[in-house]
């Protein structure tokens, strides 16, 4: 199993959960149509900060689905669904 980490700095702070929501919504259904794709979770820390842990069966799987190039489609997406700002940390 491989976990994939994505860290991102939410502004305002107080929309944290509104970003885990529409994040949620634009891409699990992408997610669950990868091979290898097992869950994801969300952590929300104080200043604005969310981790969100992506479980894949194998590096290969992970590999795989990071070429889709569907994906900046899904990021375009998810800036329009979320009201907020959001930057995606090294």
């Amino acid at each position: 199993m491989v976990i994939e980490r994505l860290s991102f700095i939410i502004t305002p702070e107080d929309r944290t959960q509104d970003f885990v929501d529409a994040d949620q919504v634009v891409w699990e259904p992408w997610l669950q149509q990868q091979r290898g794709y097992l869950r994801k979770i969300a952590q929300i820390y104080p200043g604005g900060r969310v981790d969100l842990r992506i479980f894949w069966a194998s590096k290969r799987d992970l590999e795989k689905a990071a070429k889709d190039p569907i994906i900046p489609v899904l990021d375009v997406q998810l800036r329009s669904k979320f009201l907020g700002v959001y930057q995606r940390l090294p």
